[in-house]
């Protein structure tokens, strides 16, 4: 795909336009992209200071009541949203394993086949996580087995 930007500064409001053969899945997340605005995910840590969370840190996010726990490498924190809110929130790397909890895939060290069929996965901070089986033929394509 080839990209094209054009600087105009007089332009009054920008816009994007897509020369494409026909709708694919890429291009309809590009363009989902394009549209969505700009959400950044904030947590409150232990000193209940807010601090904005890149996307790239976060391993795990759990629900808990009405709110959730962000865990990264180095910390985790509160967030006043729903998991679901956050999921909206969140790009491809990320995945719903279980009803109340979401992990980015790039932070899984590696896989393990436990009791009822149920797969756990050891995240790159040292946690574990629980794929649960309504959820566990996702992660099956996902790893490709």
């Amino acid at each position: 795909m080839k990209v094209n930007i054009v600087v105009e500064p007089d332009l009054e409001e920008e816009y994007v336009e897509l020369h494409v053969k026909g709708i694919t899945d890429e291009i309809s997340r590009l363009s989902e992209i394009i549209q969505s605005k700009s959400q950044v995910i904030t947590g409150t840590d232990e000193y209940e200071r807010i601090v904005v969370i890149d996307e790239v840190d976060i391993v795990a996010l759990h629900a808990e009541k009405k709110w959730c726990r962000i865990y990264t490498d180095t910390a985790n924190y509160s967030c006043r949203k729903r998991l679901y809110e956050i999921e909206n929130m969140l790009g491809k790397d990320f995945m719903r394993i279980s009803k109340s909890i979401i992990v980015n895939l790039r932070k899984i060290e590696s896989v393990e086949a436990v009791f009822n069929g149920m797969l756990l996965l050891r995240m790159k901070n040292g946690s574990n996580e629980y794929v649960s089986r309504t959820y566990l033929p996702h992660m099956k394509e996902y790893l490709g087995i």
